[in-house]
């Protein structure tokens, strides 16, 4: 069985519905792994997991709606290497739908990252930021599942973001309106094209298992 694990239901609502396929909605950030335990349960061991949704591009070129899978993830002071075989896989796989596909870096942090903080993560070198892809990549490499991140960039590398982690989502909203509504906007193009995107390496992923 294939997982795909988000947070939201924007980051998840137009990924295709399959038998061998279980999508799985989180909290955002470290809470994600230890939400995907109890979803799931400790003991089922599922073929891949794939850890969706929105990231922040901290290169220059990234546009909204583009998709980066991460070849290396840096969390907590190490770096997490993903098997380079399936990226290039994904990627191919990527290409053949016409999606604006980056790879590299993903710096996967604690807290929302706003345009000063993505300045300082874009002079590390990496190339997108989000809060889940480290906690789940570790929670794969803990139980010898296979892991690829997939995000759709949903703010660019000089927007900032009107909602934070460690306030509620209509908290944001009240106080940044004409904001969240483009968010909203933005979001469900950002959606679509992952939604997209997973359809793509789903495919690729059950041809590895067939």
């Amino acid at each position: 069985m294939i997982v795909v694990a988000g947070c939201f239901r924007r980051e998840t609502r137009w990924i295709e519905r399959r038998p061998d396929l279980r999508v799985v909605r989180t909290r955002m950030g470290e809470a994600a792994a230890v939400d995907l335990d109890a979803r799931i349960g400790h003991d089922l061991r599922p073929s891949f997991l794939l850890s969706v949704g929105f990231s922040g591009g901290l290169d220059a070129g990234m546009r909204t709606g583009d998709v980066f899978l991460a070849r290396s993830i840096a969390h907590r002071g190490e770096m997490l290497a993903v098997s380079d075989a399936l990226v290039e896989r994904a990627r191919r796989a990527l290409d053949r739908l016409d999606i604006c596909v980056w790879t590299g870096t993903c710096a996967s942090v604690g807290a929302v990252a706003g345009a000063a903080a993505k300045r300082e993560l874009g002079k590390t070198g990496a190339r997108s930021v989000d809060l889940e892809s480290g906690p789940l990549a570790r929670w794969a490499t803990a139980r010898g599942v296979p892991f690829l991140s997939c995000r759709a960039v949903l703010d660019t590398a000089a927007a900032e973001v009107p909602f934070s982690s460690d306030r509620p989502l209509w908290v944001s909203a009240l106080r940044h309106p004409g904001a969240t509504l483009d968010l909203a906007r933005r979001s469900a193009h950002a959606g679509r094209e992952l939604g997209r995107a997973v359809t793509g390496i789903v495919g690729i992923l059950e041809e590895a298992t067939a």
